[in-house]
């Protein structure tokens, strides 16, 4: 969160609400950098095809224990709902070619847009629908 940030008597930068999360966030980034020719993108990226999806950790953070019966992985687990993930290339790729169009929101895959649009406008129907899909 944003909270009211004076910038050199230039004024006052204006903390997002609370539901805007890392887009609002950006937008009033975005607005207030834009006099000075700095320019702001968020990432809103979805599931990436990471060696975390497999359990892999930094070599100092320890694996956490699962239950019985439990996925052994996060990979496993999503596969089982049918969830798609994104390959790291391919997350690369069209964050560089949004950046270079200055969008100032990067919902990342595409496929992933209208779902992220529909929470920003009707967050209890995004959720009952994640909730459908598991």
């Amino acid at each position: 969160m944003i909270r009211p940030v004076a910038a050199g008597g230039h004024g006052l930068l204006a903390r997002p609400r609370s539901g805007g999360g890392p887009a609002g966030a950006g937008w009033a980034l975005r607005a207030a950098g834009a006099q000075y020719g700095v320019r702001v993108s968020v990432l809103c990226p979805g599931i990436i095809d990471t060696l975390m999806m497999d359990g892999a950790w930094a070599g100092d953070v320890p694996n956490l224990p699962r239950s019985a019966g439990a996925p052994a992985s996060l990979r496993e687990f999503l596969q089982g709902s049918g969830t798609a993930f994104y390959p790291v290339d391919g997350l690369a790729e069209q964050t560089l070619a949004g950046l270079g169009k200055n969008r100032a929101i990067l919902v990342l895959p595409r496929r992933w847009r209208s779902f992220w649009t529909l929470g920003r406008l009707a967050p209890a129907v995004a959720v009952r629908l994640s909730e459908n899909m598991t």
